[in-house]
């Protein structure tokens, strides 16, 4: 019997079904078309193209606002047929607008958004619409956890299919390392079944959204959730050029031999440094006192930490619900500081004379060098760095762009996360994918033959 549905109980059946009954404004069951595709002159049109970024503006022809798996094969059809490009929209958080595009058709799945967790089982059955707010909304009650990524409205599938990380990334592995089963409605419009194709499983996680096709459903087994975040913030303030590159240097030093359930960040915005340290354990226990006296031995200070409630805490990384403007980037893959020692200086350099500029460094390793094989193609590298710039007035936007350009240059990095693309990056399939990128071709030949699933960093097949 088909695991997606032995383990339902009636109830929850009933709730999937009337949540998409409620939300769908196309049938429920196949037909030749879609009944209804909204146009720029729709009223919720500009809605359902909105994206985080609020920098960019795409107008597709048609958007198609998808609550089933069968509005996904009926809007894939009706594309094929009007030979219209396909994007996929579930969260809008793409850093350069690839969810949504320019006169194609664009698949809104914020309603395809079925969640439900399987007590006996410890899994979640999730659409694509999804979003994190959501998702731990519904499994911290239960006491569990899919380590994902912090801001609540990132939708679920494209975090899954690009990677997924975050604070919990280092103890447990990533979002994608989670997945157990898919369904996705491929170029042609049928579905596929990863229990009867495991590449297709091989290819989610980590292959990217928006290159092979649909995902209308995910499984994914979950972690028991600590009872507690513990979170410590240390800083160090007002420094000059010389004083910030040897802050950078004893983070780098101290957080090589970090422990597992710790996550931490360097942030440098301004003529400020900022260490976050997160875990899963308490904050008095020793590898985080470890870690924290060196960082205070190092010169940064602190007001203390903080032992809150999982939920609680978790609400603190939210981050802004609604649209803003900027312009972020993958600084890339770093082995540590040596990866940087050719452009530190004129990275702090750019910070320091550029407000709103901020350059971030997290902590890989852990659970994700030990996963099993997949797409994602940088499980080794321990840190990730990402360039960032937020602007209040339209005065500062082209100066802080050409910044972030310019920093991206000067680390010259080999790899990049698929989830923090960049749209100028040269060579971006196999910064993205690495030496996995061949099979990705391979796959993206037969899933979706006619390069139906397109934008401007998607994979093209062999």
């Amino acid at each position: 019997m088909d695991h997606f549905k032995k383990h339902l109980t009636r109830r929850h059946l009933l709730k999937l079904t009337s949540m998409a009954s409620a939300a769908g404004t196309f049938p429920s069951h196949a037909t030749d078309h879609p009944t209804h595709f909204l146009t720029p002159e729709d009223q919720n049109y500009d809605k359902h193209r909105s994206l985080f970024n609020s920098d960019l503006s795409l107008k597709p022809a048609l958007i198609a606002p998808c609550s089933t798996q069968a509005d996904v094969q009926n809007a894939v059809r009706h594309a094929n047929e009007k030979d219209f490009p396909i994007a996929i929209k579930s969260g809008g958080h793409c850093f350069i607008g690839t969810s949504v595009n320019n006169g194609g058709m664009t698949l809104n799945l914020r309603t395809l958004a079925q969640k439900v967790y399987l007590p006996k089982d410890q899994r979640l059955i999730a659409g694509p619409g999804v979003k994190l707010g959501e998702l731990y909304n519904l499994l911290l009650p239960h006491g569990r956890l899919l380590p994902a990524g912090s801001c609540s409205g990132v939708g679920l599938g494209g975090l899954t299919l690009g990677g997924g990380y975050g604070l919990f990334a280092r103890q447990y592995g990533l979002t994608c390392d989670h997945l157990e089963r898919v369904k996705m409605v491929d170029g042609t419009g049928n579905v596929i079944d990863s229990h009867d194709d495991p590449d297709l499983l091989w290819a989610c996680r980590g292959g990217g959204n928006g290159n092979f096709g649909v995902v209308t459903s995910m499984e994914f087994r979950t972690q028991k959730a600590p009872k507690k975040l513990g979170t410590q913030r240390l800083t160090a303030r007002n420094l000059n050029a010389q004083k910030m590159s040897a802050f950078v240097e004893a983070w780098f030093s101290i957080i090589a031999d970090l422990a597992e359930p710790i996550f931490s960040a360097l942030v440098l915005n301004g003529s400020q440094i900022t260490v976050l340290l997160t875990s899963s354990y308490a904050t008095s226990g020793p590898s985080f006192q470890r870690t924290v006296n060196a960082l205070l031995k190092a010169g940064f200070s602190t007001r203390g930490a903080l032992n809150t409630p999982i939920a609680k805490a978790l609400k603190r990384y939210y981050g802004r619900p609604g649209p803003l403007p900027f312009y972020n980037v993958s600084g890339g893959y770093f082995e540590g500081s040596k990866s940087l020692s050719h452009c530190r200086d004129e990275i702090i350099a750019k910070v320091l004379q550029n407000s709103g500029l901020i350059f971030q460094v997290n902590t890989l390793g852990g659970a994700i060098a030990r996963a099993a094989d997949s797409a994602y193609a940088h499980r080794r590298f321990p840190y990730l760095g990402e360039v960032q710039a937020y602007w209040q007035r339209d005065s500062q936007r082209d100066n802080l762009i050409q910044q972030v350009k310019e920093i991206q240059t000067l680390i010259n990095a080999p790899a990049h996360y698929r989830n923090y693309p960049d749209a100028e990056l040269p060579n971006f399939a196999s910064s993205y994918y690495g030496e996995k990128l061949p099979r990705l071709q391979e796959l993206k030949h037969r899933y979706d033959p006619h390069n139906r699933f397109r934008h401007q960093q998607s994979i093209s097949a062999l």
